[in-house]
């Protein structure tokens, strides 16, 4: 087969807080209102993503995965056709509601259950927007179940005001929700396993208050989790970039990149990109495919000398083979531990 990046079809998610940032701020071919999401990269159920450019193009991921699944994604998930990750844009015109996804342990006690943990990097932020990331004053699980049925959820919350280019992991577990005014690139688990706890009082699209998961919300809410201190893990500088290491996780390691000139791929298994300012060519086998603001791309496991040029700001998400290893490489390759 011949291997190349490849772009994929956008399936876009309309939402009660969805606006239209996504067609203003990253350009993208939108003509619906509410649009809230815009899946780059999925394999999540009926939301597969289709590739738009080369060979395979009008082809489902799914499909490529499972005819040659080492070369897309790497030997760690050659015998998975799931695809592991799940890259999304959001724009939230509204506050997204109060939720909390599983971790591993309590997700396998709940029936048709997930893990979900994920990562959010901050694309833009209209004054005063935040986030809001766990909880406070809550002593136990029957505290919550209290506070919640009493309509003062909202009183609980950690509020944290945010800006342009911070970034926040959030483990399964940790109660949280997006305020306004906020874009954001989200990666996580190929999950959508969601508990509402709290919507702020609104109404749905049909007139009615959206369900709420109180049961199995409250169950999967680790109510210890309370780490607002998010910082750069590992950076590197050169003349033609620097690259920093946000987070490391066994579920997905994400990085920033600000290219000046070229950046070279070094990979053990498939690599997500995202462009987030400005644009560039990806450069393999003396060919090359443009990336620009608003747009990802796969790098598939078996592609080998890849390099980006351009002057642009990239996110790069992946998944390490061993994160001992890993971490001892970037020490080993000119990254400072910070």
């Amino acid at each position: 087969m011949e291997l190349y990046p490849l772009k994929f079809f956008p399936i876009y998610k309309n939402k009660i807080w969805g606006g239209n940032g996504l067609k203003k701020i990253l350009n993208k071919d939108i003509n619906e209102e509410n649009i809230g999401e815009s899946w780059e990269v999925s394999t999540y159920k009926v939301d597969i993503s289709i590739i738009s450019n080369g060979q395979y193009k009008n082809t489902q991921l799914t499909t490529l995965i499972k005819k040659y699944p080492d070369k897309i994604m790497g030997e760690k998930f050659k015998n998975i056709n799931k695809f592991p990750l799940l890259l999304k844009f959001i724009d939230a015109n509204k506050k997204l509601c109060v939720q909390v996804h599983p971790d591993e342990k309590t997700a396998q006690g709940i029936k048709n259950s997930d893990s979900k943990y994920e990562m959010w990097y901050i694309l833009n932020a209209k004054k005063d927007a935040k986030l809001y990331l766990g909880l406070k004053n809550v002593e136990n699980k029957e505290d919550l179940k209290q506070i919640i049925n009493e309509g003062n959820l909202k009183e609980h919350l950690n509020e944290v005001k945010v800006k342009k280019g911070d970034f926040f992991y959030i483990p399964g577990g940790t109660v949280h929700a997006i305020g306004k005014g906020l874009m954001l690139v989200e990666i996580q688990q190929s999950s959508d396993t969601t508990y509402r706890l709290y919507d702020w009082d609104r109404l749905g699209s049909n007139g009615n208050p959206r369900d709420l998961h109180l049961n199995d919300g409250i169950k999967v809410t680790n109510l210890s989790w309370n780490n607002m201190n998010q910082k750069i893990k590992y950076i590197k500088k050169t003349k033609d970039f620097i690259q920093e290491v946000l987070h490391i996780s066994k579920f997905f390691i994400t990085e920033k990149i600000d290219i000046k000139k070229t950046f070279p791929i070094n990979k053990d298994n498939f690599v997500l990109l995202t462009c987030i300012q400005n644009k560039g060519e990806i450069i393999y086998n003396n060919k090359s495919v443009s990336i620009k603001k608003g747009e990802s791309i796969m790098i598939p496991a078996k592609l080998d000398n890849v390099k980006i040029t351009g002057d642009l700001e990239i996110l790069s998400m992946y998944i390490a083979n061993n994160i001992i290893e890993y971490k001892n490489s970037l020490t080993n390759n000119g990254f400072t531990k910070l």
